[in-house]
């Protein structure tokens, strides 16, 4: 178990395509990479999970300037500083724990969960901006995640841009649906990459047409079983 490695220059200088932000460029200071590492925040773990993206820079610079730099940069926790994502949150928590992962969603487990959470476009959106380009311009900070978890095994991702996004870090090309549909990880060298549904209520949704709520959430489950499988 340990924390974030520090995170180089490069990095905290990166530009931002258009409609975009780095984060360290607004005012966040770190210490983490990822402001979702502080629900999941183990660099040591064998899973990473990537979801699109991070709130919207107009969210954060709001919450920056009632609650500072770390108190914007963190995980919906449901304490009232962010409108969204404590349901996703929620649902992975419950999710990571049908394969023997137990997040506390408050944070209280996040340096020894042997998972870390993090985003396809580590830049921040203005606006309804679409998450390609921000993804596509996040390969620096990809690549050191992966030369900074030494035992990483396998990335589970998000819902298809978070997919789309590290096939296109890892130079393959593959589809999120079919692999989803068959819970068949894309295997590059040593790592399992595996589709999954987004996790918030319109993922759910995209699960399986024409089925109830409860038959997706019970396909949503035999997904992460499979990816529960790989690790055991």
């Amino acid at each position: 178990m340990f924390k974030t490695p520090v995170i180089p220059n490069d990095i905290r200088n990166l530009k931002a395509p258009l409609n975009f932000k780095n984060p360290f460029q607004i005012g966040i200071e770190g210490p983490n990479l990822f402001g979702t590492e502080t629900m999941c925040g183990d660099w040591d773990g064998d899973l990473l999970l990537l979801a699109q993206d991070f709130a919207p820079a107009e969210e954060v610079l709001g919450v920056m300037k009632m609650h500072g730099s770390i108190g914007a940069w963190r995980h919906n926790d449901n304490d009232g500083r962010y409108g969204v994502g404590f349901i996703t949150n929620e649902n992975l928590c419950r999710n990571l724990g049908y394969i023997g992962r137990h997040v506390d969603v408050r944070g209280g487990k996040s340096l020894d969960c042997g998972v870390l959470y993090g985003n396809a476009s580590f830049f921040l959106k203005e606006g309804n901006t679409p998450p390609a380009n921000g993804v596509k311009a996040s390969r620096t900070v990809f690549d050191f995640v992966l030369n900074n978890m030494p035992n990483l095994r396998a990335i589970a991702c998000l819902g298809r841009p978070a997919f789309d996004g590290v096939s296109y870090f890892l130079g393959v090309k593959a589809n999120w649906r079919s692999l989803l549909n068959f819970q068949r990880p894309l295997k590059v060298g040593h790592l399992d990459v595996f589709a999954l549904s987004h996790l918030g209520q319109l993922g759910i949704n995209g699960r399986l047409t024409g089925a109830t709520n409860s038959e997706r959430l019970a396909a949503i489950k035999s997904d992460w079983e499979a990816v529960g499988k790989v690790l055991a």
